[in-house]
């Protein structure tokens, strides 16, 4: 029986107080120095010093109480974690009840990551190897040096999202995700995916080109401010509303790292 979505949290923490750790400054200078950059310190200094870990902590405090434990735990982050050498994803199973099997992270595929992370969710389901799934959207931003995404134009904000998926039919039904090779067919696929979708509402991501929502389709528009997290987040807010309101809700984004562009269809099933 596919995965429909059940819950979901969504935290945008206040910061905390720069630690220096020697261990963790070593690793980032030389993760910056290998693609031709420089450590800047004072930017680290600058950030709001919010691991993943302490999202994670957050997040699950906001999930319903007694809820469904997870046997599959995914993270997706399109920015590196504050401190790179926890293994939040483990963290997350032991945090949620310990019964997952597999816990792990997709990362190195900008906002594509959380696609990634729903896809992999949903293949590993109609195997037969997972009945609740757990997705962890996560955006810490003290980084060690200008990133033009995070720091230019409107700033990205840290923030995190939790959602459950379990095994039954219903709203939020994981139907397709989609990858496309470049966002001009984001258009099409739109056009395609809502044709014959019933009551169907596209969120759509800050990053993408409003004329490729089809007219006459609901729409709802997530405002910049974000950067993996931005649609999830809009999913973990709302969702309860569009349950009652739609049949069909298509995610979609647009990376502006590689102009590739992300598309998931929510449906309601049977």
């Amino acid at each position: 029986m596919p995965l429909r979505l059940h819950s979901g949290a969504v935290v945008a923490p206040s910061g905390g107080t720069y630690e220096p750790n020697e261990t963790v400054l070593r690793y980032h200078r030389d993760l910056v120095e290998l693609f031709g950059g420089k450590l800047d310190e004072e930017l680290l200094r600058a950030g709001a010093q919010v691991s993943h870990t302490r999202m994670a902590e957050l997040l699950v405090e906001r999930l319903p109480a007694g809820g469904v434990r997870p046997d599959l735990v995914v993270l997706a982050a399109a920015l590196p974690d504050l401190n790179p050498v926890r293994s939040v994803s483990a963290y997350l199973g032991l945090l949620t009840g310990g019964r997952a099997d597999q816990c792990f992270s997709v990362t190195e595929q900008g906002l594509g990551a959380a696609f990634t992370a729903l896809r992999v969710g949903a293949a590993h389901e109609r195997t037969g190897g997972s009945s609740a799934f757990l997705l962890a959207v996560l955006e810490q931003t003290t980084l060690p040096a200008h990133d033009p995404v995070v720091h230019d134009g409107v700033p990205v904000r840290d923030s995190g999202v939790l959602l459950l998926f379990e095994s039954g039919g219903g709203f939020g039904e994981i139907d397709s995700v989609t990858r496309l090779p470049e966002a001009g067919l984001l258009g099409p696929r739109l056009a395609e995916v809502t044709a014959a979708a019933p009551r169907p509402l596209v969120v759509a991501g800050p990053w993408t080109d409003p004329a490729a929502v089809p007219e006459g389709v609901d729409r709802h528009r997530v405002p910049p401010g974000g950067y993996c997290t931005s649609v999830w987040s809009a999913l973990a807010e709302h969702g309860p509303r569009w349950r009652e309101e739609y049949d069909t809700v298509v995610l979609c984004d647009r990376d502006p790292r590689s102009d590739t562009a992300h598309v998931a269809v929510l449906g309601r099933g049977q």
